[in-house]
């Protein structure tokens, strides 16, 4: 048997098999996307298979949910931008503070309406409410430091008359204090006028208020209740917002002598801590050189009541005033 005979014809079939089943392969096509079509070449024609692509169409749900989607993103760049503009983040207020105009005056309608405001917004607030309970139990008492300040003097005093006013200290403050003076609580506003950087409280601003508030708590434990800084220290925790209530808790730490030292910490009315501080303050030698400042008057001291108009149980438990 020759080569020709033997492997000639094996040989063809293995190659004409896979051609053939590539071409029945590719006329499967002309129902799923493509076309068969006959052409000429090299001048003549001859039908036979071949795959032409058409692309399909897109429609159905998936169409309807890119236009959907389309439509909310439309939305939601003017809703955020609105909800930025009316409620922007901390960080923006930073960088981009909000304009404030300059404040009235306090003897003006504007500026008395402001500071009228202001007064009925701090008792409703959730600490005075808080507060004025423990008052009831009678652990505690309110009082409004520098409100009845001496007017022939108010003029020269820095926080019951120069910071006194709208967009600064807009109303006294409210405190709460221990009846043994052992702690405090007071409530102040600081308006947008007592800024450093726009839109921030002074950090100097924050210091005169540490300094007064542990100064009420100390000068109280002393024994002519006057008193003068002899070292204050304060760690600025993170920065106060204008235009906002702060609440200031001092506590009694020592009293020995003429020297007393008091802790406090300034916050947020939602707990974020602002800054915390401790004071010194020393009784001086010449304390009494000061006794006509009127200052721990003002600073809103507990009301005892008078004896001459207090009632009293007497024989047989019959009340008298004597």
């Amino acid at each position: 048997m020759s080569f020709r005979t033997a492997f000639l014809p094996s040989l063809r079939s293995n190659l004409a098999g896979p051609s053939r089943q590539v071409i029945r392969g590719r006329s499967q096509f002309g129902s799923k996307g493509f076309s068969t079509a006959s052409h000429a070449h090299g001048g003549r024609g001859h039908d036979h298979a071949h795959a032409e692509y058409i692309p399909k169409q897109r429609t159905g749900p998936g169409a309807f949910r890119r236009w959907a989607t389309r439509f909310a993103l439309a939305l939601a760049f003017p809703a955020v931008y609105v909800a930025g503009a009316a409620f922007p983040p901390q960080l923006v207020l930073f960088i981009f503070p909000r304009y404030a105009p300059p404040p009235p005056h306090k003897d003006s309608p504007r500026g008395k309406s402001h500071m009228s405001d202001m007064e009925q917004c701090i008792h409703e607030l959730d600490i005075v409410e808080e507060m004025r309970k423990k008052v009831g139990e009678g652990k505690w008492y309110e009082t409004r430091p520098y409100q009845n300040y001496d007017p022939n003097k108010v003029h020269n005093s820095l926080t019951a008359g120069s910071l006194r006013g709208p967009g600064m200290l807009a109303i006294a403050p409210v405190l709460f204090a221990k009846t043994d003076e052992s702690e405090a609580i007071a409530v102040i506003h600081l308006g947008r006028a007592l800024c450093g950087h726009d839109g921030i409280i002074h950090g100097g601003l924050l210091a005169t208020v540490f300094d007064e508030t542990l100064a009420r708590n100390a000068l109280l434990n002393l024994p002519s209740n006057i008193g003068v800084t002899a070292n204050l220290n304060i760690n600025y925790r993170s920065p106060c917002m204008a235009d906002q209530f702060v609440i200031v808790k001092t506590k009694l730490d020592t009293v020995k002598g003429r020297k007393s030292v008091v802790t406090g910490y300034m916050e947020t009315t939602s707990g974020e801590r602002i800054a915390d501080a401790t004071g010194i303050f020393i009784e001086p030698k010449w304390a009494q050189f000061l006794a006509s400042s009127g200052v721990t008057e003002a600073m809103g001291t507990r009301k005892i009541p008078d004896p001459s108009k207090s009632p009293i149980l007497l024989d047989d438990q019959t009340e008298h005033i004597i």
